[in-house]
């Protein structure tokens, strides 16, 4: 089954993984919210960040998503969120 497309628009390149500076690779869309990046080094680095829209302002942006499940602080992305 191939897996659903993303729900927003790619973050750009300049975002880079916030543990080791290396870019995000899009996995999958989690939850049905919002879309899950993982750090494309290729080393033992996992993390993961979560690209999502608020409801309240409307504005999409990103936060990285701790093993515990908590995300950190929310940056506002340079692109307007997709309408619908």
């Amino acid at each position: 089954m191939p897996g659903l497309p993303m729900r927003l628009h790619l973050l750009a390149p300049n975002v880079k993984c916030p543990a080791c500076g290396a870019g995000l690779t899009f996995i999958r869309v989690r939850g049905g919210y919002g879309d899950l990046y993982q750090c494309g080094s290729g080393s033992p680095c996992k993390c993961q960040v979560m690209h999502y829209q608020r409801k309240a302002t409307k504005t999409c942006g990103y936060s990285v998503l701790y093993n515990y499940g908590a995300f950190g602080d929310w940056t506002a992305c340079d692109m307007p969120a997709p309408k619908g």
